[in-house]
């Protein structure tokens, strides 16, 4: 294929001129001015390998070309040959300051002009060959080495160095996302060049070593294991250098440790057990580094392994509903559930939700289960109601993550809708944390919830910090005081925590809120609570969490 060469030039006699010294050898496309011809090198689906551009042009002449060129990052890899018919080392230097690779002087000699544009053509092909070259193995913005190379310069270092023992280092920056929203873009790529220096520095001092930048803020070393016995020395080196860089800011670095015991396995894996070592001391201004382990490892398989059994074990329903019940406090009669969730496999019986919901939470997948037992509870209150039976309210929880889905509130209506329930008895518990990390949302979402009749719980309530502006600022029905937030019995702080409870229990009665004390297990609890006027209970004192047929047995028979 030919290269396509862009004449710019506004007389129709010098153009065609142009055009016809080159014609044979390239593909020649034409503009009348600046304007003209940024138009086809932006939409030119063709790759323009050389412009020639005349100086004086109307609507916008080769100056003004040239300064929008030497502002366009993606246009100065296109070499600009300018055509002039002006004398005098003022124009070159003018031109040349913008960017442009040669010059032609008028009247045009055919031979000269092929010549330069062959030359022009040939050094930007070289100079992108040389680019290309040096992005497959230099990281562009640290000038450090990417990924890749170092694999190979490691593995290299690992087979000269038999005798020697080496680790592997994860090395990044806690939320370095906020300090690129506080400072700006361009000084985190200050702050990432610079870690590159401390590196380079670093080096110098050790008398093998390789490192690189493996993306965003995550940086990658192999430094012998004797390094290790003075972890601790590195990141406080690392440490004490951020805060003499940035006095306004605390910049906290995060480091995982693998040692290498098999010089065989990928060095890329390695990198990723480093990493996961490394994220376990995330957010931690005491202990900055990490050092991997086998159990690492499995906790990540065994996460993984829930992960990947979690579709099939949704279409085999292996996903149980079990109810806890809530009872009246005065009566000690029954008055609702609360719908929990129980996976119950077919080879290993019952997976704790304390391992498979944290996992969920994290990668997302809690959304897809909210939504399954939210169907399966309106399936139940569905059942509930074809037998003739008036059920009690059950509640459901709605986790942080499903707050996110900004399609949330149809979705819960749809449900009622597609299995007529009436909302009432669909009641939805949400955690007081989720309130704090999205007010406005969950205040939207929660008010249209209400319009539709739905009851709205608020859980956990007091477990976190802004407990009092979440009362104020969103409408919620009930209140779940957990009993953990209570001193054991006997303990020295029981009577200030009873205080504390009793004191919530009459400003929800003030705010005309029902409370629901959960977690209740000793007659010590359910006594107190009696005398502070707490309306509903619910915990192991009174029943644990039930299979369906259990609760129809306790509420229905």
């Amino acid at each position: 294929m030919k290269n396509t060469v862009l004449v710019v030039e506004d007389n129709e006699m010098n153009r065609m001129m142009l055009v016809s010294f080159l014609e044979d050898t390239y593909q020649v496309l034409e503009a009348e001015n600046g304007r003209e011809a940024l138009e086809i090198l932006q939409n030119s689906r063709n790759k323009i390998s050389a412009v020639i551009v005349d100086l004086i042009m109307p609507e916008m002449n080769g100056y003004e070309f040239l300064k929008v060129y030497s502002s366009s990052p993606e246009l100065l890899n296109v070499p600009v040959i300018v055509s002039t018919g002006e004398e005098g080392e003022d124009v070159e230097i003018e031109c040349l300051g913008y960017g442009a690779w040669d010059f032609i002087r008028k009247p045009y000699n055919p031979h000269i002009i092929r010549f330069r544009v062959k030359n022009v053509i040939e050094r930007s092909e070289f100079y992108l060959l040389r680019q290309l070259r040096y992005q497959e193995q230099f990281d562009t913005l640290t000038g450090i080495y990417i990924q890749n190379m170092f694999v190979h310069q490691t593995e290299k270092m690992l087979k000269e160095n038999p005798d020697t023992d080496f680790m592997i280092l994860h090395f990044d920056i806690y939320q370095f996302q906020v300090y690129n929203s506080v400072f700006g873009r361009r000084e985190g790529d200050k702050l990432l060049c610079h870690i590159a220096d401390l590196l380079r520095r670093m080096a110098e001092h050790v008398e093998h070593m390789t490192y690189c930048r493996i993306e965003a803020d995550a940086f990658g070393i192999c430094v012998p294991a004797s390094v290790g016995d003075e972890i601790q020395k590195v990141v406080e080196y690392f440490q004490k250098d951020f805060q003499e860089y940035q006095r306004d800011y605390n910049i906290l670095s995060n480091m995982g440790v693998f040692y290498i015991e098999d010089r065989e396995a990928s060095i890329p894996a390695m990198i990723d057990h480093a990493r996961l070592a490394s994220k376990e001391c995330k957010g931690n201004y005491i202990y900055n580094y990490y050092i991997y382990t086998e159990r690492m490892g499995e906790d990540i398989q065994e996460a993984q392994k829930i992960v990947n059994d979690m579709e099939q074990a949704m279409k085999e329903e292996q996903f149980v509903l079990y109810l806890q019940p809530k009872y009246g406090l005065t009566d000690y009669k029954l008055a609702g559930a609360e719908v929990l969730t129980r996976w119950i496999t077919p080879d290993k019986g019952m997976v704790s939700p304390g391992k498979f919901i944290p996992i969920f939470e994290k990668n997302g997948l809690i959304m897809k289960l909210d939504f399954y037992i939210w169907e399966q509870s309106c399936k139940l209150i569905r059942s509930w109601l074809d037998r003739g039976i008036e059920p009690f309210p059950i509640s459901i929880n709605i986790s942080r993550v499903s707050m996110y889905n900004p399609r949330i509130v149809e979705e819960i209506h749809e449900l009622t809708v597609k299995y007529d329930i009436p909302p009432r008895l669909f009641q939805l518990e949400l955690t007081e944390s989720a309130y704090t990390d999205n007010p406005e949302t969950i205040k939207k979402a929660m008010h249209q919830l209400q319009e539709y009749g739905h009851t709205i719980l608020m859980d956990d309530f007091g477990s976190g910090y802004s407990s009092l502006n979440v009362l104020k600022d969103i409408s919620v029905d009930v209140l779940k005081l957990d009993m953990k937030f209570m001193a054991a019995s006997g303990s020295e702080n029981q009577k200030r925590s009873e205080s504390i409870v009793a004191n919530v229990i009459h400003l929800a009665k003030d705010l005309e809120l029902p409370v629901i004390a959960e977690g209740v297990e000793e007659k010590e609890q359910v006594d107190f609570l009696n005398s502070v006027g707490c309306e509903y209970v619910q915990g192991y004192y009174f029943a644990k969490p039930m299979p369906v047929e259990e609760y129809e047995k306790l509420a229905f028979v």
